[in-house]
């Protein structure tokens, strides 16, 4: 079924983004986002989120759902420049 939605673009680029990271469309990206609302239990967590801290950088560790390659990191940069032009 076909219909429009109003998305905020702040959130629409964010989305376009990790479609593109999943190799899916904007559609069943959005699909898949709302049915997991859906599925979420309500009310708010007591505790923040924990996370896993990398012993050897300090950095907090996230697990993406697959690998992220130095090819992927190339081509978001790339995006940037091509969105936003050099830093300077």
């Amino acid at each position: 079924m076909r219909t429009t939605i109003d998305i905020p673009e702040r959130e629409h680029e964010l989305f376009v983004s990790l479609a593109h990271s999943q190799r899916t469309s904007l559609s069943k990206l959005v699909v898949e986002l709302a049915l997991r609302g859906l599925k979420a239990p309500s009310g708010v967590r007591d505790e923040p989120p924990s996370y896993q801290i990398d012993p050897l950088t300090g950095f907090r560790v996230f697990h993406s759902g697959r690998p992220i390659t130095a090819e992927d990191i190339k081509d978001m940069e790339d995006e940037e420049l091509d969105r936003y032009g050099p830093f300077t």
